[in-house]
C-alpha cells in the first residue's frame, strides 16, 4: 500500500472513508475542521497524479481522455451492464486520489426547490441545504459562497460576459462555476479538496488527524453483532488485512458504495436478495451546430465564448445550457444540451451474485419509467423549438434536426470530440444524447430517508454511512457535485458531533 502521509496502514482507526473522490476528499476534510482524529482515507487508486485534466492538458486532449478512456490510465469499469449499451462505453471510475473531482469542469448548481420536495427527502436535510445550516446560512449558501471565495484567489478570467443575453426566445445567464485559471495560462481547474491540502510547496499534505493510503481497494464491510466492525481492504500486492474501526463512510462512487453496501447487507441477513434500486442518471440530449462569423453575419452577436444557462422547470424537469466555442477564424461552434431527471425507480438496480471470493462483482440494470420517455420526448421539442428560434434570429434557414432512438450508441456523446465537430458542415445541426451512467451523474441507490436515515447512516446496520450522489433521494435536474459537497460537509458535522 502507499501512502501520502508517509505512514504504515494501522490495524485500528476511528473512521474510514473508503474513496478518495470529491465527496470522500470533502468529508474527511471537513472532519479534521472540526477537529476529528484518527481519520483514514482509502483509495483504490494512485496518489501521484493530482492534476486536474484541464490543467494538465489542452482542451482538446482533455477532452479525448474523458470521451475515449483508453486514454485514460485511470479509466476502470468494475461492473457489468445488463441493459447495454447503458452503462457502458465511457462509464466506468476514474481510480486515482481525487478521483472525478479532477475531471469535472466545476458546475455549482443547487438541487430544484421540485427535486427536493418531501416525502422524497427528508424535510430537516432539505431546511439544512436551503434554509438554515447550525444558525447560519443554508449549506448552499456557505459552499457556493466558499468556492467562489477559492475561485477568486488567482486571476481568473472565463471569457464569460456577467449580463444575460436573450437568444431563441431564452433568457440565458453565465452558468456558475467554481473554476480558476492562473494568471498567464491558457488552461484552467476546477475546485477539489486536494487544493486545501497544499503546503508552502504545492505539495498534497493532508489535515492533521488525516491518513491516506492509495492502492488500496476495499473488498468489503466486516460486519459482526450486527454492527460495523471496519473493512477488509487488498494492497497492491495482493495482501489483504483488516482495519477496525467503529465508522466506515462509503465514499467510493455510486456503483462501488452500493456494491459493498449490498454486501455488507446481506451479510447481515437484511436483504432479501443481494439488490438495490433506485438507480438513476440524468437524462441528457443536445446537438452540436457551427455557425459562420465570417463577413459580419448575425452569428457573430452570439456571446463570447463561455458556458451558459437557462435554469430548469417543474414541467420539463430539465435545463438548457449552451457552451460557445471559437472554431476558426470563420466560426463558432455551439453545444446546446438539456440536462434532465431520470426518476428514481426500483427496476433500475445494482446487483451482486455471492460468491465466495471477494470482491463481489456488480451488475447493473436500467430501466426507464413512461415518466422518462416523456421526459425525452419533451426534451427533443425543446431542443427543436430552440434551434428553429436561435437560426430565424440570426437571419439563418434552419437545417432540419434528426434524432435517433433514445440509447442509440452511434449518435452518443462522443460526437462532441473535436475532430469530429470540427468536419461538420456550417449551419447543420448534429444531434447526441448520452447513454445512461456516461454523465458521471449517477446516484439514488442508497437514498437519505430510505436506505439510510436523515443522518447518513444505514437503518439496518450501525456504525455504516454514505455520501455522494448515490444518497440522493431524487436527483433533479442540477449537476450534483454542489450538494455532494454540502452533504459532505453536513455529515462531518454529524460525525465530528457524535465523536
Amino acid at each position: 500500500m502507499s501512502s501520502i502521509t508517509g505512514t504504515e496502514v494501522q490495524p485500528h482507526a476511528g473512521i474510514v472513508v473508503v474513496g478518495g473522490g470529491l465527496a470522500g476528499l470533502e468529508l474527511a476534510t471537513a472532519l479534521a475542521e472540526h477537529g476529528a482524529e484518527d481519520i483514514v482515507v482509502l483509495e483504490a487508486g494512485p496518489g501521484d497524479d493530482l492534476a486536474h485534466i484541464h490543467m494538465e492538458h489542452t482542451q482538446d486532449d482533455a477532452t479525448h481522455v474523458v470521451f475515449a478512456p483508453e486514454n485514460d490510465p485511470h479509466f476502470h469499469r468494475p461492473w457489468i451492464p445488463d441493459s447495454a449499451p447503458h452503462y457502458t462505453g465511457i462509464s466506468g471510475l476514474r481510480r486515482r486520489l481525487g478521483g472525478r473531482s479532477l475531471y469535472w469542469h466545476g458546475v455549482i448548481l443547487p438541487l430544484e426547490d421540485w427535486a427536493l420536495r418531501t416525502p422524497w427527502w427528508p424535510s430537516d436535510v432539505v431546511a439544512d441545504l436551503t434554509e438554515s445550516w447550525r444558525g447560519g446560512p443554508s449549506l448552499y449558501k456557505q459552499v457556493t459562497a466558499d468556492l467562489m471565495d477559492w475561485s477568486s484567489r488567482a486571476p481568473w478570467s472565463t471569457g464569460e460576459a456577467s449580463e444575460r443575453h436573450v437568444l431563441g426566445g431564452r433568457v440565458f445567464r453565465p452558468l456558475p462555476r467554481a473554476c480558476r485559471r492562473p494568471a498567464g495560462e491558457d488552461r484552467w481547474e476546477a475546485y477539489t479538496a486536494l487544493h486545501r491540502w497544499r503546503d508552502d510547496d504545492d505539495r498534497p499534505v493532508p489535515p492533521p488527524g488525516v491518513r491516506v493510503h492509495c492502492r488500496t481497494e476495499v473488498l468489503a464491510v466486516e460486519v459482526g453483532g450486527g454492527t460495523t466492525r471496519g473493512v477488509l481492504v487488498r494492497d497492491a500486492g495482493g495482501a489483504t488485512r483488516t482495519i477496525t474501526a467503529g465508522t466506515v463512510v462509503l465514499c467510493a462512487g455510486t456503483v462501488e458504495s452500493t456494491r459493498l453496501a449490498i454486501q455488507a447487507l446481506t451479510a447481515t441477513g437484511r436483504l432479501r436478495a443481494p439488490r438495490l434500486g433506485g438507480l438513476a442518471d440524468h437524462i441528457v440530449q443536445g446537438f452540436v451546430v457551427r455557425l459562420p462569423t465570417a463577413g459580419g453575419t448575425a452569428a457573430a452577436r452570439l456571446p463570447q465564448p463561455g458556458s451558459y444557462y437557462v435554469p430548469a422547470d417543474p414541467a420539463t424537469r430539465s435545463y438548457l445550457r449552451m457552451d460557445v466555442h471559437d472554431d476558426g477564424p470563420d466560426a463558432v461552434l455551439l453545444d446546446v444540451r438539456v440536462t434532465g431527471e431520470q426518476l428514481p425507480n426500483p427496476d433500475s438496480t445494482v446487483e451482486c451474485r455471492p460468491t465466495a471470493a471477494l470482491p463481489w462483482q456488480a451488475r447493473i440494470r436500467t430501466a426507464l419509467l413512461t415518466e422518462d420517455r416523456e421526459l425525452i420526448g419533451v426534451q427533443r421539442d425543446a431542443l427543436r423549438d430552440f434551434w428553429r428560434a436561435l437560426a430565424y434570429g440570426l437571419g439563418l434557414r434552419p437545417a432540419p434536426m434528426d434524432f435517433r432512438e433514445f440509447g442509440d450508441p452511434v449518435r452518443d456523446n462522443t460526437l462532441v470530440l473535436p475532430g469530429r465537430t470540427r468536419s461538420q458542415p456550417l449551419g447543420v445541426p448534429e444531434t447526441w444524447t448520452s447513454l445512461l451512467g456516461t454523465e458521471d451523474h449517477e446516484g439514488g441507490s442508497l437514498p437519505l430517508g430510505g436506505v439510510l436515515t436523515p443522518r447518513h447512516e444505514f437503518a439496518d446496520l450501525p456504525g455504516l454511512y454514505a455520501a455522494g450522489p448515490a444518497v440522493f433521494p431524487r436527483l433533479g435536474a442540477a449537476n450534483p457535485s454542489l450538494t455532494a459537497i454540502a452533504l459532505s460537509r453536513r455529515l462531518a458535522a454529524l460525525l465530528a458531533r457524535a465523536a
